[in-house]
Order: C-alpha cells, then structure tokens, then sequence
C-alpha cells in the first residue's frame, strides 16, 4: 500500500486527484480497447486468420462456436467485474466502518486495484466488441480468429487477476499492513530541514490564501526557480495539511514583487485533508486509527499498540529535522525560504498530544508509548536518526516532556493502583530522576 511522494505544487495535486482514483485508469482501458480491437481485427483481415489456419492454430472449428464462444466469454467478462465491484464495496464499507474512512483515500489510490478495475474493464470491452465481429454463419477463414484467441487470452488473465485482486482485498481489512504502509510513507516523506535565526525586520508584501481549505503541499523547487533573483527574505507562512481560512496569510516577503500569483500555484489549498498531503496527513491518520481502536465500539488495543509501534518508527526518521525553538526551520535544499511549522515539533507535537488522549485510558498502550518514547530518545542519542550537528538535546527534552505528560494523564485516569505503578515503572526505566 506504499504511495508516492506528496504533491508539492498545483500540478502535482492536480494529477494526484486525477490519477488516483476508480476511474482514471478504467477510462483509459475502456478507451485503448476498441483501439486493441481494431488493430487485432485488421491484422486478421490481412492474413493473421489464414496464417493460423495454415499451421493448425484454429482455436474453434466453427465460426458458430466462435460466436458461442465469445458470447459466453462476455458473459463472465461482465460477471467478473460486478463481482470485484460488489466485494470491493462490501469491503471498503466494513473496513471505513471499523478501521476510519480515511483510509479510503489510499485504498482507492492502491494500484492493483486501479490494474484490476482496469484490466476486466478491457477486457468486458474487448470481448463484446470480438461478439459483435464474429459472423456465426461465415466461413472459418472469414472469422477474426486471432481476435477471438486474444479475448479468451484476456479471460485467461483475469480469472489469474481476479483470484489475486480478491486477495488483496480481504488483506484490505487487516489493519496492520495498512498501519506499516503509513509509518513507511511517512518515514520515506522526510525533507531535510535545518535551522538558522529568524528574519527579525519587518515583511513588506503579505500573499493571503484564495479560499478557505487545506494546505496539498508547497512546491520549493517552484518558488526557487521563479524567485531565483528576488531579493530579501521570503517565509512560508503555512504548512502542508494546515487548515487556511480566505484572506490568512500564506507567504511574507521581506520586499515586494510583482507576480503573487507564483506563490498561489505553488501553495494548493483543496477542500479536505488527504493522503496526497504526505506525512502530516500519515501521522495524523495512525493516530485517528489508534484513537478508533480504542474506542469502546471497537476496542482493540492491540491495534493502537501496532499504531504506537509505528509511531516511534516515523519519529525517530523525522528526528534528524528537530530545530530549537530560538530558531525558524529552513529548508535543506532552498534555505532561502522560512518554513515555520515544518520542523519536527510542528509536525508531530499536535498528533502526540491527540494520541496520549487517546492512550490514557488504557495502561497498556499508554506503557508501550512511554517506552517507545525511550526508544526513540536513545536512537536519536546514538545518532540514528540525527544528522550531523542537530539539536539532539533539544529532541530528548521534547520526547521527555511527551512521555511525562502521558505517564501524568495515565496515572490519573488509572483504575487500579497497580496500573498507576506500572505506568510510573514504565517512565522510570528511562528517566530515573523524572
């Protein structure tokens, strides 16, 4: 279930809302179909039929059977394809209904769906197109035999295909396959990002938002090139997944210029929260998950502890990222540019505090988060996840205060006493004087 890259520009959010869908590729197959038929059809009008008659290749004997043939071939062409739509639909009900309706959004964009729906969507048109081709009356020379062979193929194909497809579908619901596709596309999604002093003088042009909605993504390399020759500081005032109201502000620049509309494309505002948006909208979804699953209408606590688990993976990929509060976040490549709230605390401080809300009922998640704070604490002090010349102080202090805060919340909301002391054992076992 591993996506590409975030969308970064206007572009980019407009091919990832056209490509990843149901439909997309559908459309084109149901397209190239009659374009493969009448290639195939043409070829055997010049010869391709007479050649496998030649060599004793016939696929039928008749071209009544031919008919038959394709016409049944149609048939389970057209049964196929309302099956994988109806399981599909049963599927993706049950899963949103207990796992969160977010996760459609990557489930529609996963490519062997997208393949399959595809696939028996040419196939359906391919095979009734050879129907509609094949005289039963004519003469076997006279009959589309390398078409007809090509439809039968096709049906080979899918019954392979469909076996598979319907697979992965009922894997469509085990939650942790979907919870390790989120931790590696968010870990995957980092952009390297540094820290320096922060314009302190004063902004002279302000680019506000167009419309009301979410940040898709922010598009440097755009920005970079276009203001290539501009002079002065420049800060993105947003981050991707961030929620603008028409009129905020988007971007400041230290001096004016004369083409705001850059700015506009290379910052996408869509109307909702999407997968598209990279690790922020990742890391938000573990947590939702986490939360969803510890809910009493579900209450499966293993699920937030696989949800818990992976979190430690993105925070500590993510911890090379850490700028001290002093300083404004810069990115790696374009450190021309001020990204307030793109560093680690502000993609991760919001989600933890949603997650230890969600975790302080239960002491055993709340025990497994606290030790994954650890963790990740001593992976980033034995620079696995830091890079050169971080604020690797700073990070640990940041995962110490998560974790108290949790072991805090824990403690109050614990039932039993022996609960309240396994969740301060749990804290202890890292920072003995906390």
């Amino acid at each position: 279930m591993r996506l590409n890259h975030p969308t970064t520009g206007l572009w980019s959010w407009i091919a990832h809302r056209l490509v990843a869908n149901y439909w997309f590729l559908a459309a084109c197959a149901v397209i190239a179909a009659p374009l493969a038929f009448a290639v195939s059809l043409a070829l055997d009008r010049r010869g391709l039929t007479a050649w496998l008659l030649d060599r004793g290749l016939a696929p039928v004997a008749s071209a009544d059977t031919a008919k038959e043939a394709a016409s049944v071939i149609a048939g389970i062409d057209a049964a196929f394809i309302t099956l994988y739509f109806s399981i599909s639909l049963i599927v993706l009900t049950i899963a949103a209904g207990n796992l969160g309706v977010r996760l459609i959004d990557r489930w529609l964009g996963r490519q062997l769906v997208r393949v399959s729906i595809a696939g028996l969507s040419f196939s359906l048109i391919f095979a009734v197109l050879t129907l509609v081709a094949i005289d039963g009356e004519a003469p076997l020379d006279e009959t589309p035999l390398a078409t007809f062979s090509i439809a039968l193929l096709l049906l080979a194909v899918n019954v392979v295909m469909l076996a598979v497809a319907l697979h992965d579908l009922g894997r469509t619901m085990f939650i942790d396959k979907a919870i390790d596709a989120l931790a590696g596309d968010a870990g995957d999604g980092v952009r390297p990002i540094e820290g320096r002093a922060p314009f302190s003088g004063a902004f002279d042009q302000t680019i506000r938002a167009p419309l009301d909605g979410y940040v898709e993504g922010i598009d440097l390399d755009l920005l970079a090139g276009r203001l290539a020759t501009h002079e002065g500081a420049m800060r993105i005032c947003v981050a991707p997944g961030q929620h603008v109201l028409k009129g905020e502000p988007i971007a400041r620049f230290e001096r004016a210029f004369a083409s705001p509309e850059i700015v506009k494309k290379a910052v996408p505002i869509g109307p909702f929260r999407s997968d598209s948006q990279g690790a922020v909208f990742q890391i938000r979804l573990i947590v939702e998950i986490a939360a969803r699953a510890l809910s009493p209408a579900v209450n499966d606590f293993y699920t937030a502890l696989a949800a818990a688990d992976a979190m430690a993976e993105i925070l500590l990929r993510h911890s090379a990222n850490w700028v001290d509060p002093d300083r404004v976040p810069v990115s790696a490549n374009h450190p021309r540019f001020e990204l307030p709230g793109q560093d680690f605390r502000g993609l991760f401080d919001d989600p933890l505090d949603a997650f230890r809300q969600a975790a302080a009922d239960y002491p055993s998640v709340a025990i497994r988060m606290i030790g994954n704070y650890g963790r990740v604490m001593r992976g980033v002090s034995d620079g696995a996840g830091k890079s050169e010349g971080g604020g690797l102080h700073g990070c640990s202090k940041f995962l110490e205060a998560k974790a108290r805060a949790l072991r805090d919340h824990a403690v109050q909301r614990a039932q039993l006493d022996h609960d309240a002391s396994d969740i301060r054992a749990a804290f202890e076992r890292t920072w003995p004087t906390g």
